[in-house]
């Protein structure tokens, strides 16, 4: 009887493993397909040569997204966090980047806040949830940008994701919508735009909620917002590259041990 017990348990593991493998080997696929929907790090270093994306899942396959295009005069950019992480996440990340090429590289639609209330109705429409009644829903948070280079001119419209602008050493926080672009409980409102004129050597910075809320320090605690601006502050004036490698270490150092919480995601711009 023992024996025979063994060997069920034996079965019963090589079982799992091989489930186990296919798994992984699948999500390992998953990742492959959402890296080559990622715009290239070659083409953001052309259109927006003095920028670093720092980008970190916390699972294979993330739900946070960034992507740019450059038509004409203009640069888009954006940095977005869906539904989720991990798997869940990553399907919802790619409904995001196909709904951006659809409105402004098809439609050419080159004002961010319509861009989003497109994106809204789109997700609404595709996920089929027409008032279902929860407390989350599936869509994203997301930061977009449009950049007017001739005229040093950027536009921006945020769901629940704020734009830092940094100036002289003084920080501005562009506040987004409290809304995401999905199907909402509260009543939806049209997204704002704002316009920010820039000037040489002015930092943009757009980021998911990853590295505020990761746990980590002496005790352990959140890294906040307050001090997520301030940092960013600090390494303004620095030249770009050393911006990623600063916010590398940081969020590294602070982690520490502890495991991460969410995908992290962040853009930095200087001009």
């Amino acid at each position: 009887i023992i024996e025979n017990q063994h060997d069920e348990l034996n079965t019963s593991h090589n079982e799992l493993e091989y489930t186990h493998k296919e798994i992984k080997d699948s999500i390992n696929y998953a990742k492959k397909i959402q890296d080559a929907l990622l715009t290239s790090y070659t083409y953001i270093e052309k259109v927006l040569p003095n920028s670093f994306v720092f980008y970190m899942p916390k699972d294979i396959v993330s739900g946070d997204f960034y992507w740019a295009y450059e038509i004409g005069n203009k640069i888009f950019f954006t940095v977005a966090d869906c539904t989720g992480h991990g798997v869940p996440g990553a399907l919802v990340s790619m409904i995001g980047n196909s709904l951006l090429d659809e409105n402004i590289k098809d439609k050419k639609n080159h004002n961010p806040a319509d861009v989003l209330n497109k994106m809204r109705d789109k997700v609404t429409e595709l996920l089929n949830e027409d008032g279902i009644e929860k407390e989350n829903r599936d869509g994203m948070d997301i930061a977009l940008c449009c950049f007017d280079k001739e005229n040093l001119i950027l536009e921006y419209a945020g769901a629940f994701n704020p734009l830092i602008h940094i100036s002289d050493g003084q920080i501005n926080e562009y506040k987004a919508d409290s809304q995401p672009v999905a199907l909402y409980s509260k009543d939806a409102k049209p997204f704002t735009k704002h316009t920010i004129k820039l000037k040489k050597n002015d930092c943009v910075y757009i980021y998911t909620d990853g590295f505020q809320d990761q746990f980590g320090g002496e005790k352990g605690k959140k890294y906040m917002s307050k001090k997520f601006k301030k940092f960013l502050r600090e390494i303004s004036s620095e030249k770009i590259e050393n911006q990623y490698q600063s916010i590398k270490t940081e969020f590294n150092n602070w982690k520490g041990n502890n495991e991460q919480i969410d995908d992290v995601c962040i853009m930095g711009v200087k001009f």
